[in-house]
């Protein structure tokens, strides 16, 4: 048998269209042999009695019910006019065919008495007796008066499935305007759907039949046609755009090929596309703006994502071969990005999507494209212990008592709700009873715990931002805040249990070598490349990364690899600052008007150099609220002081084609993110709290950077480099063997504290000095 449940949900909102159309035909057939161009003397059927008159509004009330506006009272007399009808026709009349009427003899009289501006084309009555075969059985050429008797009691079941699906219908057919539209509601839809379409299904010989997607596709087609007549109708244009999307989600779930036997895999097919069509509308009315705003909309988009893998792990190509093949997702990539999004080119998707399969998700990590055959259930498996353990840690901050608290919590009461926290009810009850995904979740939870517990723990403003201040520890930690926190830590973890070494177990005795982010960067390169988040410019900005990463972040110290920490930290500085904050500046430099129409690489606008630099000291408050320290040290400046700051972070920043007098975007990344690092190593160092860092603070820091500087100069002694790193830092240059003599001299009569400015200007010294090993 031929596939033809794909088309089920197809045909399914045709059905009414198909039993209208079919008793408009049936209903203006004669009673003779009239039909075959005999003279015929019996009963002819008055067209103008009532009873046929209600016929004539069918297409506007079926065009009323697609788009959710038919009134019960509508519907029902709808249903009614063509249940008389028919009984009526069947009693009365007779084709050309013993007992049975042709196809064409339907569609003349269609035409002829009733459908003058909606007729019915030879095609798609062709297409419309295939439907009927698949409800009813029997020819496509003919139907039957059995036929129509039995049409008729699928009539009175439309009817009432008509009218249970009315409230709902310009939900589910994405009609629906409100802004309030509530989970609740569309599982009711959904529910409402699930039931109508499962007793349509019983009733009818669909799931004996060969009715396929392409016949569907063509129905669509004759229908869209027949209902707007003349007149365009925009629902069905815009559905018939979904119908490429459709077939290659039905793919990914069925296979390419696939065949089901009786009733009862027909029905649990069913269920799998009305799962998947619950998930499109849930994403579309409450998830897809993504404003976690609550934890009621995070615990919703928990949920949409684990009934999205229970979907997979289910689905009928899975559960026949064990995987869904790469090239049936790379076939759906290329079909719904392009509707999508304009800035995400497929290959690129495609590119990283079987990195992460192979990477990130594989517990092998073979990396070995040869073998990679598709979305397996190891993958799938290894997405939910993930969600489990992102979904572990939020039930922890949503059952944190905000409001008793104040609307936060400072990092010592964190602690005591972590320790008190019962982590094994929520694991073994809510999660999983797999003993070895138990301990996975047990590690992940101590991981955690280690970063909740780090003296310089990730915390975030109002604004989303990370908040680098000496008394940052003592800041009350808000829902939101702790909520981001996990996000990130997500996105951390990824990164390590695809590029990292040793992640087996806890993923806090694991580190993330140079070469795994250089190889992380090559992964990533196209897909950041269409989100505008990497350079085109740089080849791989890995390397550079790394640095940074054991440089600046708070738990950095040089060594050789990222741990957990450094990773996290890294990635949340990443967001925060060199994308969150920077767009925000950007965005504000536009309506301060220092945007000029030229366009930089990225395809935003330049900003003038002197208005960006006025701008974003005026501002400075505003940009970096999450940075007292740097926001009071800038307010502190006189005008030739900020200058002279502002351009030391610029040629920090500048770019292999950078304009003279003009600021672009990577410019303004770069920017941003460098004055996050000033005043990390500000807070760290600063131990007296005095806003400068003296020379033995400035030794305390030399350790980070000791190993970069043994690079750069391979053979020189540690005491060497650590004075010559001091030097640097006062004088902003390396010095020789003299000047590190004469550095010892001034030492014994005193060296007025270290800066911003000054730290400020290491960082062009650090760039020229980075440059050097990578070339």
């Amino acid at each position: 048998m031929r596939l033809g449940f794909e088309a089920f949900m197809a045909i399914s909102w045709r059905v009414v269209g198909f039993v209208l159309v079919a008793s408009f035909g049936l209903s203006s057939v004669g009673c003779s042999d009239f039909l075959n161009g005999k003279k015929a003397e019996p009963e002819v059927i008055e067209f103008s009695d009532t009873r046929f008159a209600c016929l004539q509004v069918i297409p506007q009330h079926l065009e009323k019910f697609s788009v959710g506006e038919a009134k019960e009272s509508e519907i029902r007399q709808g249903f009614d006019c063509m249940t008389d009808a028919l009984n009526y026709f069947n009693k009365k009349t007779f084709g050309s065919l013993e007992n049975a009427y042709t196809v064409e003899e339907m569609r003349r009289f269609f035409g002829k008495y009733f459908l003058k501006k909606n007729n019915v084309t030879p095609e798609f009555a062709a297409e419309l007796m295939k439907i009927k075969r698949a409800l009813l059985g029997g020819s496509t050429s003919h139907i039957t008066k059995d036929e129509i008797v039995r049409l008729v009691e699928i009539l009175g079941l439309l009817r009432d499935e008509s009218i249970e699906l009315s409230p709902h219908v310009k939900l589910l057919l994405n009609q629906n305007q409100s802004d309030k539209t509530e989970w609740e509601q569309i599982s009711a839809a959904v529910d409402q759907l699930r039931r109508s379409l499962q007793r349509l299904l019983e009733k009818t010989q669909i799931a004996k039949s060969d009715y396929s997607f392409e016949d569907a596709k063509k129905a669509l087609s004759g229908f869209a046609e027949f209902i707007r007549g003349e007149e365009p109708f925009a629902p069905y244009q815009k559905y018939s755009q979904w119908v490429p999307m459709v077939e290659s989600v039905k793919v990914v779930l069925m296979g390419r090929r696939a065949h089901f036997a009786g009733l009862y895999q027909w029905s649990e097919s069913l269920d799998t596309l009305l799962d998947l069509y619950e998930l499109a509308l849930k994403y579309h009315y409450v998830i897809g703006d993504f404003e976690f705003t609550n934890a009621a909309k995070v615990r919703q988009t928990s949920q949409f994502l684990t009934q999205g893998l229970g979907l997979l792990l289910n689905s009928h190509q899975m559960k026949a071969s064990g995987r869904i093949p790469v090239e049936d997702i790379d076939n759906l990539i290329n079909q719904i990005l392009p509707s999508a999004t304009d800035m995400i080119q497929p290959k690129s998707l495609i590119k990283t999507y079987k990195a992460v399969l192979m990477k990130i998700l594989d517990p092998a990590r073979v990396a070995d494209s040869r073998s990679l055959l598709g979305l397996e259930k190891k993958h799938i498996m290894s997405i939910q212990r993930e969600l489990n353990i992102f979904r572990l840690h939020q039930s922890f901050i949503d059952n944190i008592p905000m409001a008793e608290l104040g609307g936060g919590v400072t990092q010592k009461q964190l602690i005591e709700y972590y320790n008190k926290f019962n982590k094994s009810y929520v694991i073994e009850k809510g999660l999983t009873d797999d003993a070895f995904e138990q301990k996975a979740l047990e590690n992940a939870w101590a991981d955690i715990g280690d970063l909740i517990k780090n003296p310089t723990m990730v915390n975030f403003n109002g604004d989303g931002r990370l908040i680098i201040s000496a008394t940052g520890n003592q800041t009350k930690q808000s829902w939101a805040a702790l909520t981001k926190f996990n996000l990130m830590r997500v996105l951390s973890r990824m990164l390590m249990l695809g590029y990292a070494d040793n992640v087996g177990g806890r993923l806090s005795q694991s580190q993330m070598s140079e070469k795994g982010l250089v190889s992380w960067y090559e992964d990533f390169q196209e897909l950041g490349l269409d989100l505008k988040a990497f350079d085109p410019r740089s080849a791989n900005s890995g390397s550079r990364s790394f640095l940074e990463a054991n440089f600046f972040t708070f738990s950095g110290n040089g060594n050789d690899g990222m741990d957990q920490k450094e990773t996290f930290e890294f990635v949340t500085t990443l967001f925060s600052a060199g994308l969150g904050t920077s767009n925000a500046v950007s965005d504000h430099m536009k309506l301060a008007q220092c945007a000029i129409e030229e366009k930089d690489v990225f395809g935003f606008n330049y900003y003038k150099e002197d208005c960006f630099r006025e701008q974003l000291r005026k501002h400075i408050g505003v940009y970096f609220a999450n940075m007292p320290g740097m926001v009071n040290y800038v307010r502190g400046l006189n005008a030739a002081q900020w200058k002279q700051f502002f351009d030391y972070v610029l040629a920090a920043s500048v770019t292999p084609t950078q304009r003279p007098g003009l600021i672009e975007t990577a410019n303004v990344r770069t920017m941003v993110t460098i004055l996050h690092y000033i005043e990390t190593i500000m807070v760290i160092y600063d131990t007296d709290n005095n806003q400068g860092l003296s020379v033995d603070e400035v030794y305390a820091s030399a350790p980070r950077f000791m190993s970069f500087f043994k690079k750069v100069n391979p053979g020189t002694y540690e005491f060497l480099i650590k004075e010559g790193f001091a030097h640097l830092v006062f004088y902003g240059e390396i010095p020789g063997a003299g000047g590190i003599a004469g550095f010892q001299f001034k030492k014994m009569w005193g060296i007025d504290d270290a800066q911003r400015m000054e730290i400020a200007r290491l960082f062009g010294t650090l760039k020229d000095q980075l440059n050097k090993v990578e070339n």
